[in-house]
C-alpha cells in the first residue's frame, strides 16, 4: 500500500503554527496559568478576539463538531466501501475538530478487507511499527491524515511516539484493549524536562464498536495542548460508532459472498441432477456438471417450468410433489419410470426428492437409480432362485432317498421278471402275466428316472454332442407323438459348435418340451423347434429360471463362444404370470386330474440344471409360449457311433468282484453272471469286499461290480483302494442315485456306470464289453 495522501487545510503554513490555527477552530488549547493561583493569563493562538462574546468560541466549536459529524455521515453514506470513506472522514475530523493528525486502525480481518497492506506504505509500516507492544495482526493502520504538509517520515514519528515517558501502552492498542475511550496529554504529571522535546502535546483515541466486539480505534493527535474534553470524545465515539457500522455492514457482506459461495460450491458438489426452483415452480438454479444427462445448457433450462424441462409425466408429478414439499414443509420422494430417458435405451428409474429451501423456493434432486434396480431386481430374483434351489433340494432329497431304495426293488422285480420269461415257453398261459408284471416294471423305472433327473440325483453320462444331430434324430418320432392337426417346423443353425450332455437326457428335454406344447393347442396349431446361439437375458420380457449355485466349470467363462440355445416355440393358449411362477414346481400341473404327473417340466429343470445350463420361457395368455434351453457351447466335435446290431452277449470264466448292500438285489446279479460262466465273488460292504480281496489276491479279481451308495464307504472309495492294488482291473460302477458320490473326484473318461434299474442282459453285457477291453 502506498502512503495517504496528506491533505492540508492550512496550505503552507508551518507546521506549529498550523497547529495552532487548528486549535483555534475550536480544538479548546489549554490556557496558560501563572504560578501562584493568579489570573488566567490570555489565551494563546487562537483566543477570542475581545469584541465577541465569551460563548461565542463554544457555539463555533459546536458547529464544527456537528458538521464533522455531518461530513462523517456523508462521507459514509455515499461511499461504496470503507476503503473509499475513510479518507474522507478523516480530511473532516482534522479540519473541523482542529487536531493535526487523524489515523484510523482495524483489526484483523476487516484491515485486509478495507485495505491490502503493503509495505512500501511508509505511514502505514510506521503505525505497525508503533504496534509492537500490541498481540501480532491486532491492529493496523488503514488510513492517516495530517492538517499540514508533513512528510512521510515526522508522519510516521508522530504515529510512533508513546502516549507517555511511563512507558503506558500505545494509546492506539489501549483503547482497543479497554474498549472506552483514552485521552492522553504530554503534560499530564511528567516534568517539563521529561517532555521535551516532544512531537505531540495531546491524543485521544475511541474504540469502534461493530456489535459486540471492537472492530477498530479512531485516534488524534495535536501538536498544541488540549484539555480533556468528554463532549469531543462523544462526538469522535458517534464517529466510531457510524464506522462501525460500516465494518459491521461489509462484514455481513463479505460472510454473505462467502456463504454464497460455499453453498454454490456444495450446490455443484452435489452427485444428484439438482434443481433450485423459485415460488412459481421455475427454475432459477441447477448443477451444470450433471446437465449433460439431460443434454441441456444450463441457460437453456433458466426460467422454465419442471414439466417443460423434464420428459415425460415426470416434471408434471415432480411439480405437484414439490407443492406438496412446500405445504408439508418436509422431504417428498418419489420414483418413476421411463422408457428411453436421455436418449438411453431401456427403460430407466429416476428417484426425486424435493424440499422447501429459503424464501419460498424449492430444491428437488434427481437421482438414475435404473442400476440400482437392476441389482435390486437380480438380487430378488437369487434369492428366488435360491428359495426354488432350496425347495427342490429338499424335494429331491427326498424323491432321491425313494428312488434308491425304490430302484432296488425294482430291478429285482424286472431281474427276476426276465429270468422268468425265459424259462416259460412261448405257449405258457403264465407268459402272459409275466409280461405285465415286467411292463408294470419298467413304467415304474421310468418314472423313479423322472423323479432321480427332477431332483438332478441321476448320475449323467455327459458326452460332446451335436444337438442338431439330436434333434434331427427325433423329428419323426415328435411329428407322430404331436400328431396330425399340428404342424411342426424344424429350424437348426448353422456353426453352433458342440455341448456336453447326456445325450438320452438331452432326448428326454425335447420331449417334455414337445408333449407339454401339444397338451397346450388342444385344437392343432404350430410348433417350432428352433437350435441357435444365444445369451441368456436378451428377451426383457422372458422370464428365468436358473439353480441358485450354478456349475462354474459348465457355464461359459467371460469372453467364451455363447450358449447353444434350444427353443420351442408353440401358439397354444399361453400362460399367466401365476402359472409362470409354479411352472417347474415337482407334481404341479393345469391338466385335469389324471392327464399328467406334473413330472415332465420338473424333469426338464432338473436335466438342464445339472448340464450347467438354465431355461427361459416367454409366455402370455392367447399368445402361446416358447421354451428357450441355454447350454455351454464347448470345444471339440462330436463323434457318433455307426449303430449296429448287437448279438445275445455272451459270457466268461473270468472272475467279478460284486459289492451290494442289498440283499436281494446282490443275489439276483450273483446268479444272472454265475449262468454266464463267470466265477463270482460277493460282498454286502466295502469293508467285506476289500477282506475278499486280502484272502483271494487281488490279481484274481479281473472286474469290481460295486454299488456306488452304500453305508460306510462308498463305491468310489472302494475302487480307489482296490485299483491302487491292482491298477488293471476294470471297474464298472452301479446306481440309481448317486449322491454327489463323485463331487471332487478326478475327471475319469473311463468311467463306467449301470444305471439301476436294468435288465440282465444290460448287465451281461456291460460286464463283457469291459472285460474285452482289457
Amino acid at each position: 500500500m502506498g502512503a495517504p495522501q496528506l491533505h492540508a487545510p492550512h496550505g503552507g503554513l508551518d507546521p506549529e503554527v498550523a497547529a495552532h490555527a487548528g486549535a483555534a477552530q475550536g480544538g479548546g488549547p489549554l490556557s496558560a496559568a501563572p504560578e501562584g493561583g493568579g489570573p488566567a493569563a490570555p489565551a494563546l493562538q487562537g483566543g477570542a478576539p475581545p469584541h465577541e462574546p465569551r460563548d461565542a468560541p463554544d457555539a463555533r466549536q459546536a458547529e464544527a463538531r456537528l458538521a464533522a459529524q455531518i461530513e462523517t455521515a456523508s462521507a459514509l453514506s455515499g461511499s461504496t466501501s470503507l476503503v473509499e470513506a475513510a479518507p474522507r472522514v478523516l480530511a473532516a475530523l482534522v479540519e473541523h475538530l482542529g487536531w493535526d493528525v487523524a489515523a484510523l486502525w482495524l483489526a484483523e480481518p476487516e484491515a485486509s478487507a478495507a485495505r491490502p497492506p503493503s509495505a512500501a506504505d511508509g505511514a502505514t509500516t510506521g503505525g505497525d511499527a508503533a504496534l509492537a507492544a500490541a498481540p501480532a495482526g491486532a491492529l493496523r493502520c488503514v488510513e492517516v491524515r495530517a492538517a499540514a504538509p508533513l512528510d512521510r517520515e515526522a508522519l510516521a514519528a508522530a504515529l510512533r511516539e508513546t502516549p507517555s515517558p511511563s512507558g503506558e501502552p500505545e494509546l492506539a492498542v489501549e483503547a482497543f484493549r479497554s474498549g472506552a475511550p483514552v485521552f492522553r496529554a504530554s503534560g499530564d504529571g511528567v516534568p517539563e524536562a521529561a517532555r521535551e522535546p516532544c512531537w505531540w502535546r495531546a491524543a485521544c483515541a475511541v474504540p469502534i464498536l461493530s456489535g459486540a466486539r471492537v472492530a477498530g480505534v479512531l485516534e488524534l493527535r495535536s501538536r498544541a495542548p488540549h484539555r480533556r474534553d468528554e463532549q469531543l470524545l462523544r462526538v469522535l465515539s458517534a464517529v466510531g460508532s457510524q464506522i462501525g457500522q460500516v465494518v459491521a455492514r461489509r462484514r455481513a457482506e463479505r460472510e454473505s459472498a462467502r456463504a454464497a459461495v460455499e453453498l454454490r460450491a456444495l450446490f455443484r458438489a452435489i452427485p444428484d441432477l439438482c434443481f433450485r426452483l423459485d415460488d412459481e415452480l421455475r427454475i432459477v438454479d441447477c448443477n451444470e456438471p450433471r446437465l449433460s444427462e439431460l443434454h441441456a445448457a444450463p441457460e437453456a433450462l433458466l426460467g422454465k417450468r419442471m414439466a417443460e424441462a423434464l420428459p415425460g409425466e415426470l416434471g408434471e408429478q415432480i411439480e405437484r410433489a414439490t407443492r406438496e414439499a412446500r405445504e408439508a414443509g418436509a422431504v417428498v420422494a418419489l420414483e418413476h419410470a421411463l422408457a428411453g430417458v436421455c436418449g438411453a435405451g431401456g427403460e430407466r428409474h429416476v428417484e426425486a426428492r424435493m424440499m422447501p429451501f429459503l424464501d419460498g423456493h424449492a430444491l428437488v434432486l434427481l437421482r438414475d437409480i435404473t442400476e440400482r434396480r437392476r441389482t435390486e431386481e437380480a438380487l430378488r430374483q437369487r434369492e428366488e432362485r435360491s428359495r426354488e434351489s432350496q425347495k427342490m433340494e429338499a424335494l429331491g432329497r427326498l424323491a432321491g432317498g425313494i428312488a434308491h431304495d425304490f430302484n432296488n426293488m425294482l430291478m429285482v422285480m424286472l431281474g427276476y421278471g426276465e429270468l422268468l420269461l425265459r424259462r416259460l415257453g412261448p405257449d405258457s398261459a403264465l407268459r402272459r402275466d409275466a409280461l405285465q408284471i415286467t411292463k408294470a416294471g419298467e413304467r415304474a423305472a421310468a418314472l423313479t428316472r423322472q423323479l432321480l433327473a427332477m431332483s438332478r440325483r441321476k448320475v449323467l453320462q455327459r458326452e460332446v454332442l451335436d444337438i442338431n444331430a439330436v434333434v434331427l434324430d427325433m423329428q419323426t418320432m415328435l411329428q407322430r407323438l404331436i400328431g396330425e392337426n399340428i404342424d411342426l417346423q424344424t429350424n437348426v443353425g448353422r456353426d453352433l459348435g458342440s455341448i456336453k450332455a447326456d445325450k438320452s437326457q438331452l432326448e428326454q428335454v425335447l420331449l417334455n418340451l414337445v408333449v407339454n406344447a401339444r397338451d397346450a393347442m388342444p385344437r392343432g396349431g404350430k410348433l417350432v423347434v428352433e437350435t441357435s446361439l444365444g445369451e441368456p437375458g436378451a428377451s426383457p420380457t422372458a422370464k428365468s429360471f436358473a439353480p441358485a449355485e450354478r456349475d462354474e466349470d459348465a457355464a461359459p467363462a467371460a469372453g467364451d463362444p455363447p450358449y447353444v440355445v434350444l427353443s420351442v416355440t408353440d401358439s397354444g393358449h399361453g400362460m399367466d404370470q401365476d402359472t409362470l411362477s409354479h411352472l417347474f414346481e415337482p407334481f404341479f400341473t393345469t391338466k385335469a386330474r389324471g392327464k399328467g404327473t406334473g413330472l415332465g417340466l420338473a424333469t426338464v429343470y432338473g436335466i438342464v440344471s445339472q448340464s450347467g445350463g438354465l431355461i427361459e420361457v416367454e409366455s402370455e395368455v392367447g399368445r402361446g409360449a416358447t421354451f428357450r434351453v441355454y447350454l455351454p457351447r464347448v470345444e471339440g466335435r462330436s463323434e457318433v457311433a455307426p449303430a449296429r446290431a448287437r448279438p445275445s452277449p455272451a459270457g466268461g470264466d473270468e472272475t467279478v468282484l460284486v459289492v451290494e448292500d442289498d440283499d436281494a438285489v446282490r443275489k439276483l446279479i450273483v446268479e444272472v453272471l454265475e449262468r454266464r460262466g463267470y466265477g463270482v465273488v460277493s460282498a454286502a460292504s466295502a469293508e467285506e469286499a476289500l477282506a475278499a480281496l486280502a484272502l483271494e489276491g487281488v490279481d484274481a479279481v479281473d472286474l469290481l461290480l460295486t454299488d456306488l451308495v452304500m453305508p460306510g464307504m462308498n463305491g468310489r472309495e472302494l475302487a480307489e483302494r482296490a485299483l491302487a492294488l491292482h491298477p488293471r482291473a476294470r471297474v464298472l460302477y452301479m446306481s440309481g442315485y448317486a449322491d454327489d458320490v463323485f463331487e471332487g473326484a478326478e475327471p475319469d473318461g473311463e468311467r463306467a456306470l449301470l444305471q439301476k434299474p436294468f435288465t440282465p442282459d444290460t448287465l451281461a453285457q456291460r460286464v463283457r464289453d469291459l472285460l474285452d477291453r482289457r
